[in-house]
């Protein structure tokens, strides 16, 4: 047991008042630091309220249903009337829990809560994140880290056909776009050696959630496009056979003799400074789901290497985990993942990683982050109560919870308690 766990097990004896006088010997062990004081936050959230045709119930993350959607600040103002179309999204997050996650497409291009206009747009639940913070928290990291475009979010109240849902996150939907994931997508007209370069959007997923899924053919990785989506239509077999290629040469210069070479060896096909940046950001959070194998994104622009990013699915990170290792805050985890067990045995890979990890610790990146975590809490502080009034769960266990806290400020204390051990590993293990 981790010295965070064990602090966390004292806390929720003394705060929630479970111990016992006959308990057994006693055990003298360094007292647990007081939960930070949640100041109170806003009182309201900016409203979203959605409805469907009908009334109709959203059973389908295949087909998608008309309705409506329209949009106040938390001052009441409006902001947005728009149709929509609406379906279910997520994996585990839409079979296990009651609280489902949703993917919008607009009607128009709207602008909402200020970040940039688009169609698509996603509604995150987070209901095995008792913080509802995880998600918020790394995409922060990624910004700070510079990925080259990080999804932005907002906190909603969700009303759907009249019935208050609870907190989710308005995110934007991972996609390619001038304000999103900015490369030129291939068109089937683009043959020639230059513009069938790209660009593509990839996802490493091992459960085949797109069209068109390939093998790497030296690693478990599932590579599927997710744009262009049209690589299995009749035309498009050239593209189809270059991006595979292009993986498969990334293959044998990652696991190849030169491996080291910088010519010929891995940093000829991958953008070395993304893959830094994001493996920094998933191992931070140590996300249970940042070791190449689901909800991994690349991205190949025209004439360019394999960029790494952008980052996504965080509602398991920061220690809400029970299997896999993620839970502790010691040792390697998305560095487990078959090409970064690779590259970091080439010394200058590895040093360029501790490089950009004390260049972000001498900017304050890595402690913003602690503070970000209690002003984000504080400002959640009060509208948390009403969600978990409609989910009450704090007091339940949710798979796969490490913990089960009892209370919304126990709840942050434990992921705070957690980060804080994780910096303090990674900072003595960065340079060995």
């Amino acid at each position: 047991m981790t010295r965070s766990q064990v602090l966390i097990l004292v806390a929720m004896v003394s705060l929630n008042g479970c111990g016992s006088s006959d308990a057994g010997p006693t055990v003298v062990i360094e007292p647990p630091p007081s939960p930070v004081t949640l100041q109170p936050g806003t009182s309201v959230l900016p409203q979203l309220r959605i409805t469907t045709a009908n009334g109709a119930a959203i059973v389908s993350k295949d087909i998608y249903l008309t309705g409506n959607a329209t949009l106040a600040d938390s001052n009441g103002l409006f902001l947005a009337d728009v149709a929509t179309e609406i379906k279910g999204r997520g994996n585990s997050t839409w079979t296990l829990f009651p609280k489902k996650p949703y993917r919008l497409k607009l009607a128009t291009s709207v602008s909402l809560l200020g970040m940039p206009a688009n169609r698509h747009w996603v509604l995150l639940a987070n209901y095995s994140d008792k913080t509802l913070l995880r998600n918020e928290l790394s995409f922060e990291m990624s910004r700070m880290a510079g990925m080259a475009w990080t999804p932005r979010a907002r906190s909603v109240d969700l009303y759907l056909n009249g019935r208050y849902e609870g907190i989710y996150q308005l995110a934007e939907h991972v996609r390619v776009g001038r304000d999103r994931v900015n490369i030129t997508v291939v068109r089937r007209s683009d043959t020639t050696a230059s513009t069938i370069t790209g660009g593509y959007m990839l996802e490493v997923d091992e459960r085949r959630g797109e069209a068109f899924c390939f093998n790497s053919l030296m690693t478990r990785m599932v590579f599927c496009a997710k744009d262009p989506e049209t690589l299995l239509e009749p035309g498009w077999e050239k593209q189809r056979a270059y991006i595979q290629t292009y993986i498969a040469r990334t293959d044998s210069a990652i696991f190849g003799a030169g491996f080291r070479d910088s010519v010929s060896g891995y940093a000829a096909y991958i953008d070395v400074e993304s893959a830094i940046n994001y493996n920094i950001v998933q191992e931070v959070v140590k996300n249970v789901d940042g070791g190449l194998r689901f909800s991994g994104f690349m991205y190949k622009p025209r004439g360019g290497k394999l960029f790494f990013g952008p980052v996504w699915d965080f509602d398991l990170a920061i220690g809400n985990v029970n299997y896999d290792g993620a839970d502790r805050t010691d040792g390697w985890h998305s560095r487990q993942a078959q090409w970064y067990t690779r590259l970091f045995q080439d010394p200058v890979f590895k040093a360029r990683f501790a490089s950009r990890w004390n260049e972000l610790k001498a900017a304050g990146a890595i402690d913003s982050l602690q503070k970000l975590v209690v002003s984000r809490a504080s400002y959640m502080s009060i509208v948390q109560t009403r969600n978990f009034e409609r989910w009450p769960i704090l007091g339940t266990y949710v798979w796969p919870n490490q913990f089960v806290m009892g209370r919304y400020d126990l709840e942050v204390f434990a992921m705070r308690l957690w980060l804080e051990e994780r910096v303090r590993w990674m900072d003595s293990e960065i340079s060995r």
